[in-house]
């Protein structure tokens, strides 16, 4: 019998019992980000502890994906992750 592929796909993940690799577990925070307050036009610095190093991270500001520019830069060592806000205005709370 054929269904939706949403049903075939849940049924056939639900049959199988694999345990995922190390690398697979999900990502998870061990240190939340924190408000921060900056005075206007300086650097705001935003950072975050993650479970695992060097995942892969997606800053964002809404449903915007911030981009490293002249206004933000990314850096991630291990499992420490900051966003520089360069020049910072009311806007970018």
């Amino acid at each position: 019998k054929h269904c939706s592929p949403f049903y075939f796909c849940f049924a056939c993940f639900s049959s199988l019992h694999l345990s995922p690799p190390p690398q697979a577990l999900p990502v998870l925070f061990k240190q939340w980000l924190k408000n921060e307050e900056v005075e206007e036009g300086r650097t705001a610095v935003l950072s975050c502890e993650l479970t695992r190093p060097n995942a892969t991270v997606e800053w964002r500001k809404g449903d915007t994906v911030l981009q490293p520019s002249d206004k933000y830069e990314i850096r991630q060592e291990g499992t420490h992750v900051e966003l520089f806000i360069y020049g910072a205005e009311a806007q970018d709370a």
